[in-house]
């Protein structure tokens, strides 16, 4: 839990110490003390934290190990004397708490940590802004199994990746994200087969015109049993059982289809489909998306494939082929979660792309915070540098829509206009706000 009562200046040594622990250790010490008689409440909690680069230090690097330091730092100036982590991973942290009043203060622990983590800093001389979001499990609640507890802080970590606060305490109805344990995969390959995944559509508003232009195809499934699976749900189990690249293929072909629906209505809008890093190894990637285009008979120009930054600067000469290859057939490419990546401006001028989509957490954050207004401001003044155009997600107010207009966005899509619909319900949409 959170120490209130002691500033991080007056901790002594032997406390910033002993909070840290090796996986094996804090698993032990996790066992240990749901094993110990009494009432009070422990809770697990599972950290990812995902690191965000902005534009203004992205020409330099920091090494992972000055990051983990840092967060070392952090969470030693919290904790009390009681509480232990350990890194799980580069960006992964399990905390447990031990000896709570009550587990609604661990509610409290993950605000506080969220609060400092989200602060920017200097690591290596560059600064460095992270992504964290914290998944929370209970005892005695949930289970007095330790696996148990830190498998369901795991999905509460992903289900809180989601979601505006940042964190997430699971619950019993959270139990279906447990599937993608225990057999999920399998059934994600009957519901490819079967036909029984869904593709929605959010649109994507010229901010001008106030006109549907575009949709983004967005990945929802409804399982047997009226089981709503989380899309990050799908798309992890997805990669790490191979399926990835199928379920990709069907995606675009699914998307493609309903777009040729569109067009027949009258609808002549254009369709951004997401590519997975997996699949751009694939060299026949060109070839299956002019087979799709052909298939369906939608215009090449009418289709957008969304690649994230991260993806082209790690393996950029053969992503630069690959894009190259996909910009020949005509279609669109646009850079998804533009500002978080680890590119030196120098290789924008190489991407063969039209678009730079800014990613979510600074346009949910514009309004609060100076340095995210400045940083969407230069992005939209790269893109117009380079003829490339700009769209803005997670648009959920008037106020929000007004500064990226005045900005100068081109696009935006969000809650303020329209959720993610099915194909049905975007044709009602559209014809309602054309």
């Amino acid at each position: 839990m959170i120490d209130h009562s002691t500033p991080p200046s007056h901790q002594s040594n032997d406390t910033v110490t002993q909070h840290k622990l090796t996986h094996y250790q804090l698993v032990n010490f996790l066992r240990n003390e749901i094993g110990k008689a009494g009432t009070s409440a422990t809770t697990v909690l599972i950290i990812k934290v995902r690191r965000a680069k902005r534009l203004d230090a992205i020409i330099g690097d920091t090494s992972t190990q000055s990051i983990k330091d840092y967060v070392d730092q952090c969470l030693d100036s919290l904790l009390r004397d009681a509480d232990r982590y350990a890194h799980f991973s580069d960006e992964q942290i399990c905390l447990v708490l031990s000896s709570l009043a009550n587990n609604a203060q661990s509610i409290l622990a993950a605000i506080k940590i969220l609060s400092e983590l989200h602060k920017p800093f200097i690591a290596d001389n560059y600064p460095v802004t992270l992504r964290p979001h914290i998944g929370i499990a209970n005892f005695p609640e949930l289970s007095r199994d330790a696996g148990q507890l830190l498998m369901y802080a795991d999905i509460a970590s992903d289900i809180a990746a989601t979601n505006e606060q940042g964190y997430h305490v699971y619950q019993p109805e959270d139990q279906i994200a447990t599937e993608a344990y225990s057999g999920l995969d399998i059934e994600l390959g009957k519901a490819i087969k079967a036909n029984e995944l869904q593709v929605h559509y959010q649109p994507q508003i010229n901010i001008q015109t106030g006109r549907c232009v575009s949709a983004e195809a967005l990945i929802r499934w409804t399982a047997p049993g009226q089981r709503v699976i989380y899309p990050g749900t799908i798309i992890s189990t997805a990669e790490n059982s191979g399926l990835i690249n199928i379920l990709t293929i069907w995606i675009l072909n699914t998307a493609l289809r309903h777009t040729a629906a569109f067009l027949k209505v009258g609808i002549d809008i254009g369709i951004s489909v997401n590519l997975p890093p997996k699949i751009l190894e694939d060299k026949e990637l060109p070839q299956i998306v002019q087979q799709a285009l052909n298939l369906w008979g939608v215009p090449a120009s009418n289709l957008t494939l969304e690649i994230t930054e991260s993806l082209i600067i790690t393996n950029f000469e053969s992503s630069l082929t690959m894009l190259s290859k996909l910009r020949e057939l005509g279609i669109r490419l646009s850079i998804d979660d533009f500002g978080t990546g680890y590119s030196s401006l120098a290789y924008i001028k190489r991407f063969p792309v039209q678009e730079l989509k800014i990613d979510i957490l600074f346009v949910r954050n514009i309004l609060k915070s100076r340095k995210d207004e400045q940083l969407v401001r230069t992005i939209i003044d790269l893109a117009k540098n380079f003829n490339l155009s700009t769209v803005a997600e997670g648009v959920e107010d008037q106020e929000t829509f007004d500064l990226l207009r005045d900005l100068g966005c081109d696009l935006v899509q969000g809650f303020l206009y329209s959720r993610a619909l099915s194909d049905i319900d975007f044709v009602n949409w559209y014809r309602h706000h054309t």
